[in-house]
């Protein structure tokens, strides 16, 4: 088993899709996940609380509140464009192997902050070779979709280029914050609180990476 880390959520032309990172590895492996799933994950991983707990956030405070543990997850078998996986728990003293979509694990092991692990040969079988071209993730071998990058730091480069053409085209980097008076600061954050808020509600979960880290730019 390989240790593997979420390199990103990305949206494809078949939905949403998460992107494992096996550690020392170059390959990567995309796992197609439903709606529901994608906003469970995109919370934890942009540090958003729903007021209204998920599923996810249920099953991991029984989790908490009944004395179980989950050590890890292990993405263990695909066929064809399906992957398996098992949630590895602790309770009363016992290791338990409980079958788990890949989608419902990966939520859950971020909540839980345990790690993930994907065995060699779904890495073989499905693992992929991606490459950065113009903000996009290509694939270097076949697939038939291409994935959108949601690293923060083309989302903060994005933001900057819209606030400079918003204030003005000849403002630059250097003077954005000077044009930016203090006083509306808390408005602002008020504002982008409430649009990050509706963001999530509505599912759209590149919108609302791109405005908590607007509000990590005011704080």
């Amino acid at each position: 088993m390989v240790e593997a880390k979420i390199l990103n959520l990305a949206i494809t032309d078949k939905g949403f899709a998460v992107i494992l990172k096996p550690i020392k590895l170059e390959k990567v492996v995309p796992i197609s996940i439903a709606y529901l799933e994608a906003q469970s994950i995109m919370s934890s991983l942009i540090g958003y609380k729903i007021e209204r707990p998920l599923t996810h956030d249920i099953v991991n405070s029984i989790f908490q509140n009944c004395g179980i543990r989950l050590i890890n997850v292990i993405i263990d078998n695909v066929h064809i464009d399906t992957f398996f996986s098992k949630l590895v728990i602790e309770h009363n003293g016992k290791n338990i192997f409980i079958d788990s979509r890949p989608s419902d694990a990966i939520a859950l092991s971020l909540k839980s902050k345990a790690p993930i692990f994907i065995e060699e040969h779904v890495i073989e079988k499905a693992g992929i070779i991606l490459e950065n071209s113009e903000g996009l993730m290509k694939v270097k071998d076949s697939i038939p979709f291409t994935y959108q990058r949601f690293d923060r730091e083309d989302i903060k480069e994005n933001n900057e280029e819209s606030l400079i053409i918003q204030n003005d085209n000849s403002v630059n980097e250097d003077n954005l914050d000077k044009d930016i008076p203090k006083d509306n600061n808390k408005k602002n954050k008020e504002e982008l609180q409430k649009l990050l808020d509706q963001a999530v509600k509505e599912e759209r979960y590149e919108d609302a990476a791109r405005y908590r880290d607007e509000l990590d730019n005011l704080k």
